[in-house]
């Protein structure tokens, strides 16, 4: 009896962990496109335009003007959620190259296109962006 409640054991901790590493996996930009792409309105939709969102607020809040300085200046008036995103999508079918990267990673990387900063604060001899040894 005691084997045996030591292999159940051990099975129920070996599918808790696999479970918990498939749940910690970042949602690549090809998953996002297609939850984006359903109808609007939807709540697929509804996380589309609140998962750019999210991306966008945690990269404000993370700014300093010296350690992490700014490389995307949205101009105001600003264009709504939606219309960012639809552009979002736009550029991840052209650029197929970050279809498995990490969505928020090229959103990101989308977003500092779209809206670059006056000064390149992401250009090599920015202080921040220098290695530090």
């Amino acid at each position: 009896m005691k084997k045996l409640t030591a292999v159940l054991t051990l099975l129920l901790m070996s599918a808790a962990t696999s479970a918990t590493a498939a749940t910690n996996q970042a949602i690549s930009t090809e998953e996002l496109v297609r939850v984006c792409e359903e109808r609007p309105g939807s709540e697929q939709h509804t996380y589309c335009d609140a998962y750019g969102q999210g991306v966008y607020d945690t990269y404000l809040v993370t700014r300093h003007p010296k350690q992490a300085p700014s490389f995307i200046c949205v101009v105001q008036p600003a264009p709504s959620r939606s219309e960012v995103m639809d552009r979002f999508i736009e550029w991840v079918k052209l650029n197929p190259v970050h279809h498995k990267a990490p969505a928020a990673d090229s959103l990101l990387r989308f977003l500092s296109i779209r809206f670059p900063c006056e000064t390149p604060a992401m250009a090599p001899d920015t202080p921040a962006n220098k290695v530090r040894r």
